[in-house]
């Protein structure tokens, strides 16, 4: 797989068709999201209403389901959304912020793997290794295992991608991409991107930009977290000494702008690879 030349491809179609996200997200990151997905060349819509998010996700092009501030209303108006997208063959990428800590986040999102909706789970290795074994356990939707092993994270993202019949992507400070028969394995980023609210959720927002200009799972899973990676990088190397998490945010949505219209700036690194 020559990820570098397809993702050059890609990243000038997303540029070109300027694709519409159709994100039903959380409140806390929704404005965040909708600035990455415009910085990426995307078009954000976050309806959210029941009664119309049928006809918007009908006119969309890939579909968002976040999880982060979950209530009933949001999972009849989630429903809705994916059974349109199924029938019309519109991706749906799903992020469960916060699965392991709640039994109503979990059960819902089981719910929508089991019935086939979701083509990418993007989420941290927490949260899909609670996808993964069907069990909470955990305080905060930030919690990350403890003592993960080096290759658990790319073993939970093979299995419950062979599991669930689709791509999962487990970020972290390494990431773990996979369909169930392939990986890629990535060492993007910088350890800032913890210490601002809602690096996960712009990361499925790249995730899901991609994987409305491509039709494999795989490599738009992969190029989205490129995509943050890098910008996390470059925008860390452009802040001066007195700067902190404040001025890291306003650079990184400068920096996914630069990123995805001057595409040289991007090189894979020797580390990174598909197997």
């Amino acid at each position: 797989m020559d990820l570098k030349n397809t993702f050059g491809v890609l990243v000038d179609e997303l540029r070109k068709k300027n694709p519409v996200i159709h994100a039903i997200t959380n409140y806390v990151t929704a404005e965040s999201c909708a600035d990455v997905a415009l910085a990426a060349g995307a078009s954000p819509v976050m309806a959210d209403e029941p009664e119309e998010v049928a006809q918007i996700t009908a006119g969309a092009d890939v579909l968002v389901l976040n999880l982060g501030t979950l209530n009933y209303t949001k999972q009849i108006a989630m429903e809705r959304s994916a059974e349109v997208a199924k029938a019309k063959g519109i991706p749906v990428i799903l992020d469960p912020v916060g699965v392991m800590t709640s039994n109503i986040r979990l059960d819902f999102a089981l719910k929508l793997l089991n019935k086939g909706y979701i083509s990418i789970v993007r989420g941290n290795h927490s949260e899909c290794a609670a996808l993964l074994d069907g069990k909470t356990g955990g305080r905060g939707v930030d919690n990350l295992a403890e003592g993960t092993e080096e290759g658990e994270a790319l073993k939970t993202a093979k299995d419950a991608a062979a599991k669930f019949g689709c791509v999962f992507a487990v970020t972290g400070a390494i990431d773990n991409i996979s369909n169930g028969k392939q990986a890629v394995v990535l060492n993007n980023g910088h350890p800032l991107l913890q210490d601002i609210t809602g690096s996960g959720c712009m990361t499925t927002m790249l995730v899901a930009a991609c994987a409305a200009v491509t039709k494999d799972m795989l490599v738009a899973a992969a190029l989205g977290v490129v995509i943050m990676g890098q910008s996390a990088e470059l925008a860390a190397n452009l802040l001066e000494k007195k700067d902190g998490p404040g001025m890291f945010r306003v650079r990184l949505l400068d920096c996914v702008y630069h990123v995805t219209t001057k595409w040289n700036l991007v090189n894979l690194k020797p580390e990174e690879k598909v197997s």
